[in-house]
């Protein structure tokens, strides 16, 4: 079943086990319950080293870059490498092809606005929607997008001075899920 909630690929032998959809990785694993299951596992523990001991970078593409190779290290040879196949989930991400200059706009713009310093509460909120959405178009990895995304808007939010808990403290519950 393909719909809205499910990833569409381009048919690529180099990330899949042959006859399968199920991403090749260093675990072995060949089932997509278990693989799915080992990944939300070991990428919870990475993710929380994270918040203990930030990735430092310069909140430029080759820090999303180090964010998603530390997460997914134990897991996926390509960890931290643009995705080289075309990925859809209803309409299509970038084309792997042009990845590279799409986060280069992206991350321009970024540095054009001093990386978020100086917002008030109410615009960091809007700027960090609008820079999530954007890496989200991008989707940079052929898996594990929204996890490296997340970690490195919570640092951008850091570096602006706010923390992603007190950005959302009074906001109504139903906008928090």
């Amino acid at each position: 079943m393909v719909g809205n909630d499910y990833y569409e690929y381009e048919w690529d032998n180099n990330y899949c086990y042959p006859n399968c959809f199920i991403l090749k990785n260093k675990l072995n694993i060949k089932d997509s319950d278990l693989l799915e299951e080992a990944e939300r596992q070991i990428t919870a523990i990475r993710i929380l080293e994270m918040k203990m001991h930030p990735i430092k970078g310069n909140l430029d593409f080759q820090h999303l870059l180090n964010i998603h190779k530390h997460i997914f290290k134990e897991i996926y040879t390509w960890a931290g490498k643009t995705r080289t196949v075309n990925i859809s989930k209803g309409n299509q991400f970038c084309n792997y092809i042009f990845i590279k200059e799409a986060a280069g706009e992206i991350f321009l713009k970024l540095q054009k606005e001093n990386y978020l310093m100086g917002l008030t509460k109410d615009k960091i909120i809007i700027r960090l929607a609008f820079y999530l959405g954007e890496l989200n178009a991008s989707h940079p990895f052929r898996e594990g997008n929204g996890r490296a995304q997340r970690v490195f808007i919570e640092y951008l939010a850091q570096t602006a001075g706010y923390y992603m808990s007190s950005i959302f403290e009074n906001v109504p519950k139903y906008l928090k899920h």
